[in-house]
């Protein structure tokens, strides 16, 4: 069966990792006898068409290359800037190619399934993606699906548009929703909840390379012999890094050659930088920026315990899921995070890892001290933590899941 997967996030060329999770669910489509065809925008320096692992990739073009800055990450503006003036600014110039995109998304996704023959749409995000398909579903009655991820819905109740939601999320013959935060979060626009089932975003974790040696790696960034602490997401307010942050000027009272490793960039990483100074915390922070893809199952198999502090931002968003903290899960690798969202729903509280209340940076520095203390105690949460990924976010295990519900939609 040949199926459409919109989406307004996916890897521009084989080698980027920007939403692969999509890529890798085609190709568990593809096991299960699913044909996808990806439809994404264009984006400057990517191709209209390729195929990327056997996957066939069309990419729209709704404005001169230049000004093609939607999807990726651009629909949301905390991302970008930290300032309520900066999101505005972004908003103002996002909106002149919404309604662009939108048409000739609708107009490309026409094309594409008569093209294709195609018998279903899948996808991701209610917006734009979802309000297409939503749209595409109630004129032409093709079979739909839908997968939130959480900040979509945070989107449209942002800008007061809960009536949209509820249409976008009523008008797919089924929702799929990342984690139960997310579904309640669906719930709470008003969507039928016999529609909506739970699967999260599936893994290939993890990932070993017998050709480098964990102690070179080690060497090269300067952590042998330290205990390490790892982190990595984009430097914005939403994943409470400043917290963590806070956190080592306890952690290192008690051990004082432990290492925070911070992965990523973004807009916070100036301020980070200086509250790491204000609190005497150089030999005790790295900041390794952008980790390359190939790099960063070493930094999950060398750190000793994985910190998620997301938090529930000024706007609203909180982490949908959380996969960093579910890939180091994969290493075997103990994970403490806030109460916050998606995470608060994976981190079952002494069993994979600790949970601690919301923004209260004293007591996630107290989990990870008893962490790091105590390697008996480690190494079972470790255990424990993987044979929770092995059941349930493995892509062998969830990828059939999906299947089964797209499959269950066209037969009505």
């Amino acid at each position: 069966m040949n199926i459409i997967v919109t989406t307004s996030s996916f890897p521009r060329d084989k080698d980027d990792y920007k939403a692969r999770w999509i890529l890798e669910l085609g190709q568990e489509f593809l096991k299960e006898g699913l044909i996808p065809y990806i439809l994404c925008p264009h984006v400057a320096g990517s191709k209209d068409y390729e195929v990327i692992d056997g996957i066939e990739v069309y990419r729209f073009r709704y404005a001169p290359e230049k000004y093609e800055s939607l999807g990726y990450g651009n629909f949301l503006p905390h991302e970008k800037c930290s300032s309520r003036i900066g999101v505005l600014i972004q908003y103002c110039f996002n909106s002149i190619l919404i309604a662009s995109m939108l048409f000739f998304m609708s107009l490309s996704l026409h094309k594409l399934r008569k093209k294709k023959n195609a018998e279903l749409i899948f996808s991701n995000w209610a917006f734009p993606a979802g309000l297409v398909s939503a749209v595409y579903h109630q004129i032409s009655g093709v079979p739909s699906v839908l997968k939130v991820y959480g900040t979509d819905l945070v989107f449209l109740k942002r800008f007061k548009l809960r009536s949209l939601g509820k249409y976008i999320l009523n008008k797919h013959d089924s929702v799929i929703a990342i984690s139960d935060y997310t579904k309640d979060y669906a719930l709470s626009f008003g969507a039928d909840s016999e529609k909506i089932s739970v699967f999260p975003v599936g893994s290939n974790y993890p990932i070993i390379h017998p050709q480098v040696s964990l102690d070179n790696f080690k060497g090269k960034w300067g952590i042998s012999g330290r205990p390490v602490i790892f982190t990595v997401h984009r430097l914005i307010p939403l994943k409470g890094t400043s917290f963590l942050i806070k956190a080592m000027s306890k952690i290192v009272s008690v051990h004082p050659d432990a290492l925070l490793v911070i992965g990523g960039e973004g807009p916070e990483r100036n301020m980070l930088e200086s509250l790491t100074i204000s609190n005497h915390l150089e030999h005790n922070v790295l900041f390794a920026g952008l980790v390359p893809n190939e790099e960063l199952p070493l930094f999950y198999e060398a750190c000793d315990v994985y910190v998620i502090p997301s938090i529930t931002d000024k706007w609203g968003n909180a982490e949908g899921l959380g996969m960093p903290a579910l890939e180091a899960m994969s290493y075997g690798k103990p994970v403490v995070g806030f109460d916050s969202g998606g995470p608060s729903m994976t981190i079952n509280d002494g069993s994979n890892g600790f949970k601690v209340p919301e923004k209260d940076w004293e007591a996630m520095a107290d989990k990870i001290i008893l962490l790091l203390s105590d390697p008996v105690l480690r190494n079972k949460i470790g255990v424990t933590g993987k044979s929770i990924f092995n059941d349930e976010y493995r892509w062998n295990k969830v990828g059939q899941r999906y299947a089964e519900v797209l499959n269950n939609a066209v037969k009505g």
